[in-house]
């Protein structure tokens, strides 16, 4: 008697699934023999998040806190960059997968009427059940397909065509996981910060100044430092240099463009400049840093379900 088929392993790495100009790489999850696993990696320089939706069956998610989900479908699941740990899919279920680039999703939520409620799923997992998303299967299964389709097969306006597709999967998610009704808390400048951070991630390449950052979100200077230090204990010029080093980290291990190349790209027009700026947030120059290699990411405290809906 042969042996029984052994599970699959998929593990999920955006440096060499997502193509750099790939905005969401989807796919189906077919129907097989034996239970299937996705391993989803904590990395330091992760900029993607992770949509599953099981259609048939059923599926079982670990965080790397050990917290445990039960899915049974119909379901889906959301995982924002923070979350990592295993998705197994039971043998004899089928659904669909995506990797959508987390400044892709920054750009269809910011555009979306409902942002201010959808932008809190950024932050953490987020389950919509069966009995609330099975009168919509229908709809949500179309926008999956086409996300599908225009993954595998690029088309003229694909990108605008999965921006659609995609905000029609986000609001039916932001539905069915009975957020529906949640408010923003302004009053601690948590909308602030949030807000903050997607500006953040789609023009710190710009070089753009506080003030100006702060003229966009329709604050003060003072209110946007403030909301910054009380959620992260970082200023909010902190946290635009920290994004600016972890992609210079990030081009530095992943392609061959010169260093001087590298801080053209970020906004530095003077390369000596860039080198010191490197050197003050890392403790070493660009040229020693590609040297050394991809090091392990410093430990970060495991993003924790507490917080689940």
């Amino acid at each position: 008697m042969p042996p029984p088929p052994r599970p699959s392993i998929a593990t999920l790495r955006p440096d060499r699934v997502l193509r750099a100009d790939a905005a969401v790489v989807a796919s189906r999850m077919e129907t097989a023999l034996a239970e299937r696993t996705w391993s989803i990696a904590e990395r330091a320089h992760r900029r993607h998040c992770q949509l599953f939706f099981v259609l048939h069956g059923r599926a079982i998610f670990t965080g790397v806190d050990g917290h445990v989900m039960d899915l049974l479908a119909p379901v889906m699941l959301w995982l924002p960059r923070p979350v990592a740990g295993e998705f197994r899919l039971e043998a004899g279920s089928d659904g669909v997968t995506a990797m959508i680039a987390e400044d892709f999703v920054w750009r269809v939520i910011g555009d979306s009427p409902v942002a201010a409620h959808l932008r809190p799923m950024l932050e953490r997992a987020v389950v919509a059940p069966g009995e609330r998303i099975a009168p919509q299967l229908a709809e949500i299964g179309a926008s999956l397909n086409a996300l599908v389709r225009e993954s595998r097969e690029p088309q003229a306006g694909g990108a605008a065509m999965m921006a659609l597709h995609f905000g029609i999967v986000m609001l039916h998610l932001w539905r069915a996981s009975g957020r529906g009704t949640a408010t923003t808390q302004r009053g601690s400048g948590v909308a602030t910060v949030q807000r903050f951070r997607q500006l953040v991630e789609l023009h710190y390449r710009e070089n753009l100044g506080i003030d100006e950052y702060a003229d966009r979100l329709g604050v003060t200077r003072a209110h946007l430092h403030d909301a910054c230090l009380r959620a992260t204990q970082e200023t909010p010029l902190a946290l635009v240099h920290v994004r600016l080093l972890e992609e210079a980290q990030s081009r530095l291990e992943q392609t061959d463009l010169s260093v001087e190349q590298i801080g053209y790209s970020l906004g530095f027009r003077d390369p000596s400049y860039f080198n010191r700026f490197f050197k003050r947030l890392s403790g070493m120059t660009p040229g020693a840093y590609r040297q050394r290699g991809p090091v392990a990411a410093s430990p970060r405290e495991p993003a924790s379900f507490a917080a689940w809906p």
